[in-house]
């Protein structure tokens, strides 16, 4: 029963290469982030492809992935999630592998608990400054109060910005306007110079690296942040951590497959499924691989924010009410109605299209970011 991401790698490995070369134009170094299901990919696919690139440096997301990111690549390994002492088993896990890996492992701060963070073993540190994405990190004045960081290294300043860009009105002065030469600004945008600004301040009163790690920054802002510290002879280099720009940013060398493992002719009114559906007028009975335990089916809640979305999630409620559901794989083009939710690891699909057969594959339209593959094909 196996549900199946095909990857064209030559146009996907095509698509890394011009990321990485888009922002190192711009004047930033990139870092993939590999962390939680890794995109769909796993996160062992994604290391090898960050070496493949030639990175020093990979970003994941908690320090439970540590130990088999730390197998998979040979470099850098940057813990996006702080190091927080009231998580009593995370810090067990830091523990165990700062004491052997201490000088590949980079450490998020984001409080002023920093004798916690030597207890723990951490040599290598990214001070994290709070945004208006409001997750985690320090206010300025909190930085300004480790003066003494003792045997601790810090690399730098880490930033994560909203995805949202709103140009809606921000609090900007007139240095900020000038320096980005009448640009509209969008509220991370602001906030990201804002932190520039204010870690030039505090990087040279305490001889710490000018450095920045930052989410979510396209090339052209990236560009437009080095012009405006070339004007104010900000002399700070810039590291982008990216994720789904980059292994997701070229939909088309990829595709979900769920492979077709039976077909069964129903009578009319027929009763089928766990739920005992009625079949009604529909003479075929399709089950493919891929279900809930894979993903299919399974969404992130988002907001309704636009008419369009709107519509489709009014629509969509109709279609559930008279017992018509669309489901995410398809043939030929076409979209195959749902018998019933999807089962664990297999979904049952009405269709009447006689070429259909046993051993073809359906594509699956899935978001990668909550999917389990069973397998991925093509990047051997």
């Amino acid at each position: 029963m196996t549900f199946s991401l095909k990857v064209d790698a030559t146009k996907f490995r095509s698509h890394l290469v011009s990321v990485m070369n888009g922002y190192a134009s711009a004047g930033a170094d990139l870092v993939p982030v590999v962390k939680g299901n890794s995109y769909g990919f796993g996160r062992s696919a994604l290391a090898r492809e960050a070496s493949r690139l030639g990175c020093n440096r990979i970003a994941i997301g908690t320090v439970w992935e540590l130990e088999q990111s730390l197998a998979d690549f040979a470099g850098e390994i940057l813990v996006l999630e702080p190091f927080n002492s009231v998580d009593e088993s995370a810090v067990v896990q830091w523990r165990q592998h700062l004491e052997h890996h201490t000088d590949r492992v980079i450490v998020t701060v984001s409080d002023t608990d920093l004798a916690s963070v030597r207890s723990a073993g951490a040599k290598n540190i990214y001070l994290e400054g709070k945004t208006s994405l409001s997750r985690f990190g320090m206010l300025h004045f909190d930085m300004q109060s480790l003066v003494n960081f003792n045997d601790l290294k810090v690399l730098g300043l880490s930033l994560h910005l909203p995805i949202a860009q709103s140009t809606t009105k921000v609090d900007a002065t007139t240095e900020i306007s000038s320096a980005f030469h009448g640009a509209a600004l969008s509220k991370s945008m602001t906030e990201a110079w804002n932190w520039i600004v204010l870690y030039e301040e505090l990087s040279t009163k305490f001889s710490l690296p000018k450095h920045i790690s930052v989410s979510h920054l396209s090339e052209a802002q990236v560009h437009s942040f080095k012009k405006m510290m070339q004007r104010y002879n900000f002399d700070q280099d810039i590291e982008v951590r990216i994720g789904t720009k980059l292994w997701l940013g070229e939909p088309s060398a990829l595709q979900a497959m769920g492979t077709i493992l039976q077909i069964h002719e129903v009578l009319h009114r027929q009763t089928v499924g766990y739920q005992q559906i009625d079949s009604g007028n529909n003479q075929r009975l399709i089950i493919v691989s891929g279900g809930t335990a894979h993903g299919v089916a399974m969404a992130a809640p988002s907001n309704a924010s636009s008419l369009r979305k709107k519509g489709v999630a009014i629509a969509e409620g109709i279609s559930q009410a008279i017992g018509k559901v669309r489901s995410p794989f398809s043939f030929n083009g076409k979209n195959l109605d749902f018998v019933e939710p999807p089962h664990m690891q297999v979904s049952m699909l009405w269709s009447n299209d006689a070429t259909i057969s046993v051993g073809d594959t359906l594509a699956c339209n899935v978001r990668n970011t909550t999917t389990n593959f069973d397998s991925v094909i093509g990047l051997d």
